[in-house]
């Protein structure tokens, strides 16, 4: 039998961005104190059949929900465009636990075994080059050398990477990246402000290096003595210390788009880029124009006057990138929808 999950109640409640007082109301003739349902959170008391199918009629969710499912989920590696105050960060904590836990109770339906799997074991990384290296030998672990990622998804899902894209109504939050039950990597990715193709992209890598790199950057205060260790770079990183942020930054554009190929198409040292080369570009590797002029500044193909110069001009006034091409192919994650079709055509 399974195991009431007391925190389950919390995690539903704050979903549906309730307070117990809200939740109170919603449970109608069968409600009970807020002091009952705060003793239940904390797992200080047992509710009734009676009142737990009220709190799952009052948050919309299954009965069954509110009980374990041998879904372990570790912390949380949230992304957010910018600090976020406590409540809506439980709110999107709450709704991507709840999609996370959703996920696998299907998966563990058609595949109860389950499976183990790792591209890469987790790596010390401290530096820009380290990225470099980190991303070619990841390339060659599956099988794709210096050749344009036809689908992300496809890529990290056959690595056994769980991608779960959400819809949640916040701007700032991003995608976030976990392991469930302590092996399984699972990158969520909000669809709501991911909305191309090549930003969807960009974020799963973005999240898979905060899965599989054991980043140790340079603190933002660090000292001028500290900072001249890494001086001796074959090539100029922006003139900024690799913090945690830009390293998976970095890591994704590497996966995107790969040094022997922006050098091939674009040389190692330019005045000015064109947008027909941008483009071309953005249609062949699936990465943002914004992305590549990044990546050209960071190799130093381009200096920071000519960086300026096509953000304030070009960059700046279409952040849609609307009209500039587009990758042929579209990154959906299905796999739980498919995995509920089959479940209705073979397991029913």
């Amino acid at each position: 039998m399974r195991k009431f999950n007391h925190s389950r109640i919390k995690i539903a409640r704050k979903s549906g961005r309730m307070s117990m007082d809200d939740l109170v109301a919603r449970m109608g003739d069968k409600a009970i104190s807020k002091n009952s349902i705060s003793r239940i959170e904390r797992g200080l008391l047992c509710p009734s059949a009676r009142t737990l199918e009220a709190i799952a009629c009052a948050c919309n969710v299954p009965q069954s929900y509110f009980y374990d499912s041998d879904v372990s989920i570790g912390k949380l590696d949230f992304r957010f465009a910018k600090t976020m105050p406590v409540k809506e960060a439980e709110r999107i904590e709450a709704l991507v636990t709840s999609d996370i836990q959703k996920y696998f109770s299907v998966e563990k339906t058609v595949n109860p075994e389950g499976t183990e799997y790792n591209p890469l074991k987790r790596m010390s990384i401290g530096t820009y080059d380290d990225v470099e290296n980190v991303a070619v030998n990841l390339r060659k672990k599956m099988y794709i050398g210096n050749q344009p990622i036809f689908s992300v998804y496809e890529l990290l899902m056959n690595c056994g990477v769980r991608i779960i894209e959400v819809d949640i109504k916040n701007d700032d939050f991003l995608g976030v990246s976990t392991f469930v039950c302590d092996y399984i990597p699972v990158v969520v990715i909000n669809s709501r402000v991911n909305t191309t193709t090549e930003r969807k992209r960009f974020t799963a890598l973005h999240e898979l290096a905060h899965l599989i790199l054991n980043i140790k950057p340079l603190s933002e205060t660090a000292g001028d003595a500290e900072e001249n260790k890494y001086s001796d770079l074959s090539y100029k990183v922006s003139m900024k210390r690799p913090t945690t942020e830009r390293i998976c930054n970095y890591f994704a554009a590497a996966m995107l788009l790969p040094q022997p190929c922006i050098y091939a198409r674009l040389g190692h040292r330019r005045t000015g880029l064109s947008l027909s080369e941008l483009i071309s570009i953005r249609c062949m590797y699936g990465i943002s124009i914004a992305a590549t002029v990044h990546r050209c500044h960071d190799l130093a193909i381009i200096d920071d006057t000519e960086y300026d110069n096509l953000y304030d001009n070009m960059i700046k006034k279409n952040t849609m990138e609307t009209g500039w091409g587009e990758f042929p192919i579209k990154e959906k994650a299905d796999r739980m929808q498919l995995l509920e079709e089959r479940i209705r055509k073979e397991l029913l």
